[in-house]
């Protein structure tokens, strides 16, 4: 089996999705460093062998640390030699403490220059958050490293080395052993000559961390506004859908755009559902007729603001005319005109089988199991998460497009075989109708925000399953209208919604 290739980013998504499946980053760093030890053991054996650690102040501090800690059990005297005054990692000062109280440790100040004539040097300096050229005592502390005798063994990368793009652009340590935690982060497959002997650690992380989204995906991936953001930085969205006969699906999916952030949500709808005003956030372009058809395309084209939107959204609420076919394939080159993504559900996703599709336009999918059927044109019945997957990914391909499959278990596919789940968050009584309009607004917002879209559907499918669940333990329904004013807590502060989140389940399971 090959080794995952994930980028730092990913990886870290994945730690802090590890602390939402019960594995906290405390424990991964334990045996983080158990790993470290265990391979310095396996390669010079057991003590008497003396060992420096040359310590950064983040989580690779942390990490060697944990490592020192498990070598004296195996008879190693230990030196530790820091470059820093403070150590700011949580875990690692937490490590720390428990290693400068133990026989067998000396804790000493690098001195810049100095050499080191131990047995084995661990590389516990630069972690893979640290990028460009290496300066101060930590370039000094490199070199020393570097013109020193002993088994040189980094941590997850070695310090000054680039771990996504193997760049040096500096000072790094040339190791004779890199030990990485959990996955392969694209660098060291480049810089070969600083790695040395490649070896991957599993420590631990639980499968869904990998595979699932969680509150990483979206403290990683959604970016908040800089504090001098003026108006339309946060996004701005164009829901351009609805009928006379369904009024409620177009107002929910631009409240959920809203609530997720966007600065400015227009809803270019029929003046039926306009008239209706629900909010006064969200602007009302008013079209006249009973169903959208092309021509309302050609209306829009032709105002200026549209030029302006970040990403477009349609079907909720569309309903299936003798119109909608043309309707959304003028849509479709006016999105791939302007270069705006476009989101598509309900009865948009209906017709796509018959519309030409651009082939330079963003597409993202978000359909249910029936209108997986259609847009395939067969009828589904997947058995196993497995076949969701299988389903998700055919759509994806066919349509050059990402995907949302929603259902019981949700899989976000991309075109390049990539998928996640959602899995274990969200509860039945989302079924009702609405929660899915909600989630294409959340997603639209989310597009703009991650400006990648695997990522959005990733924060979207995640912060609509909590929103609704959270709702249906605090309300005892998870309508649309109550999950609403839970998204912007979530998408603030994924980590400690997340948290009360589990406490509420918890306290209402006990």
């Amino acid at each position: 089996m090959h080794p995952r290739v994930l980028t730092v980013a990913e990886m870290r998504a994945t730690d802090l999705n590890s602390e939402f499946w019960g594995v906290p980053t405390r424990l991964l760093m334990e045996n983080a460093g158990a790993g470290v030890a265990r391979v310095i053991v396996d390669t010079v054996g057991e003590g008497p062998h003396t060992v420096a650690v040359v310590a950064g102040s983040g989580g690779k501090a942390g990490d060697a640390f944990v490592a020192a800690r498990h070598l004296l059990n195996h008879g190693f005297q230990v030196n530790v030699y820091l470059t820093s005054k403070v150590i700011r990692n949580e875990d690692a000062v937490a490590n720390f403490e428990v290693l400068k109280n133990l026989r067998g440790v000396k804790i000493t100040r690098y001195s810049l220059g100095q050499q080191f004539s131990e047995d084995v040097i661990i590389d516990g300096l630069l972690g893979t958050g640290v990028r460009g050229a290496p300066h101060g005592d930590i370039a000094y502390a490199i070199r020393s490293i570097n013109s020193s005798q002993g088994l040189k063994v980094s941590i997850d990368v070695p310090s000054g080395v680039n771990p996504d793009t193997g760049e040096v652009p500096g000072d790094a340590v040339k190791a004779d052993i890199t030990v990485t935690m959990a996955a392969v982060k694209p660098g060291l497959l480049k810089a070969t000559e600083y790695v040395g002997k490649l070896v991957v650690v599993n420590i631990g992380t639980p499968k869904n961390a990998f595979e699932a989204v969680g509150p990483g995906d979206v403290a990683v991936w959604f970016k908040h506004k800089e504090r001098d953001a003026k108006k339309g930085d946060g996004g701005r969205v164009l829901v351009f859908t609805g009928s006379k006969e369904f009024v409620g699906a177009p107002w929910l999916t631009a409240l959920g755009a809203w609530y997720a952030g966007a600065d400015l949500v227009f809803l270019a709808s029929l003046e039926e559902v306009l008239s209706h005003r629900f909010s006064p956030e969200i602007l009302g372009v008013p079209l006249r007729g009973d169903h959208l058809n092309a021509g309302h395309v050609s209306i829009l084209r032709e105002q200026g603001f549209i030029r302006k939107v970040d990403v477009i959204v349609a079907g909720p609420g569309l309903g299936l005319h003798d119109e909608t076919a043309g309707f959304v394939e003028s849509l479709l080159r006016l999105a791939s005109e302007l270069g705006v993504p476009l989101v598509l559900d309900a009865d948009a996703l209906k017709v796509l089988p018959s519309i030409n599709i651009p082939e330079n336009v963003t597409l993202v999918l978000t359909p249910h199991l029936g209108e997986a059927s259609a847009l395939l044109q067969r009828s589904l019945r997947p058995q196993s998460i497995n076949e969701r997957v299988a389903i998700a990914l055919e759509i994806s391909r066919k349509y050059r497009a990402n995907t949302l499959l929603k259902g019981p278990a949700d899989v976000i596919a991309a075109p390049t075989g990539s998928y996640k789940l959602r899995i274990s968050v969200g509860h039945q009584d989302m079924s009702c109708g609405g929660t899915g309009d909600v989630l294409a607004g959340i997603l639209a917002t989310a597009l703009v925000r991650t400006k990648d879209p695997f990522r959005a559907a990733c924060v979207a499918a995640f912060t609509n399953a909590i929103a609704g669940e959270y709702a249906y333990m605090q309300e005892g329904k998870a309508s649309p209208l109550n999950m609403l004013k839970y998204i912007p807590q979530i998408l603030k502060d994924p980590l400690g919604f997340s948290k009360k989140y589990r406490g509420l389940k918890r306290a209402l399971n006990s």
